[in-house]
């Protein structure tokens, strides 16, 4: 594949994901460079909007709830989204992944979205580690969390299967304090 532009600053925003959004991710979860690496269940577009739906933001800086989404804006053009999910509030714990359409990787974009967010996490909520896990195979994963900050734990061996193959992951977290 070959590599973006760099574009020159684009304006860069996260926003809650809303049951509007929930097309524009059933057709991102369905582009081959998405799933590469990943094993995204196909769901419909409502059983997305209803996932969407059930998030309150609200909920995330009361200490409550358990996935959160977000969506990618760059100069106002939706091109990706993260998704948090808190384990356990009590020990402050959460695992986000990510995700950018095809058109929009490779161009340093996700660095700064999720800096962004973990910004937003450890400055307005209680949590205190946020993991991240990669497919080893995964060069672009890898160099966007060491990018913003996380840092590498280990490898888990088998970690999910992938077009019917058990695939390794690598595991990257970030404290508050790092």
């Amino acid at each position: 594949m070959a590599v973006a532009p760099a574009l020159p600053d684009p304006r860069l925003r996260l926003r809650a994901a809303t049951p509007r959004d929930a097309d524009q991710l059933r057709r991102w979860r369905s582009e081959s460079s998405v799933r590469r690496f990943q094993p995204l269940n196909d769901l419909s577009t409502s059983q997305l909007r209803n996932d969407v739906a059930g998030q309150r933001m609200a909920d995330l800086y009361r200490g409550r709830g358990e996935k959160f989404q977000w969506i990618v804006e760059v100069d106002g053009e939706a091109a990706g989204w993260i998704t948090l999910v808190v384990s356990n509030w009590e020990h402050g714990l959460a695992e986000v992944g990510y995700a950018l359409s095809s058109e929009w990787q490779g161009r340093g974009l996700m660095p700064r979205a999720l800096r962004l967010l973990l910004d937003e996490l450890f400055s307005r909520t209680s949590l205190e580690r946020i993991e991240a896990r990669c497919a080893v195979d995964n060069g672009a994963s890898q160099r966007v969390l060491e990018k913003v900050g996380f840092r590498f734990e280990g490898r888990l061996r088998g970690y999910f299967r992938l077009r019917g193959e058990r695939v390794d992951n690598y595991l990257y977290a970030t404290l508050r304090g790092d």
